[in-house]
């Protein structure tokens, strides 16, 4: 899964000189929302990591942390696009978005939905792969949580 890489977003700030308010108003954020996502209190919403990104004049891919194979959700965080912005380019609803990006269903046009990633079919078919993987792991680690590991 893709975070924000607070650190990273901290240290580009410190660099600049540029105060956490200076920051705000530069991304169109509140102060509170800069501190929570740079002191890593918060992951933020992808618009506003992609809008910190663009105030520190960075890409938002520079702004983002990632561990094991990219899922289609941190590929679309790294875009700086929100489900609406993919379901809009593929044509359906946000909600489809969201259970394909949580590894649920299949689709039946997987060129369309690799177009609007902007992914070439093959990195596309292997970030979904990486996504249903991903929920397969959080079901088990959920189940071993409520077993008590047994």
């Amino acid at each position: 899964m893709s975070r924000f890489d607070a650190a990273r977003a901290r240290a580009l700030r410190l660099n600049s000189g540029v105060g956490f308010e200076d920051l705000a108003l530069l991304a169109g954020v509140s102060p509170n929302t800069i501190r929570n996502a740079l002191e890593g209190k918060h992951n933020p919403w992808p618009r506003v990591a992609a809008a910190i990104a663009r105030a520190l004049g960075v890409p938002a891919a520079e702004l983002s942390l990632a561990s094991g194979p990219l899922t289609l959700r941190d590929i679309r965080h790294r875009l700086g696009l929100a489900q609406k912005d993919i379901a809009t380019r593929v044509g359906v609803c946000r909600q489809m978005v969201s259970r394909v990006e949580r590894g649920v269903g299949g689709v039946g046009a997987p060129e369309h939905w690799a177009r609007a990633y902007g992914l070439t079919l093959k990195q596309w078919l292997r970030a979904h792969q990486a996504s249903q993987k991903s929920a397969l792991k959080r079901v088990e680690e959920r189940i071993k949580n409520t077993t008590g590991g047994k």
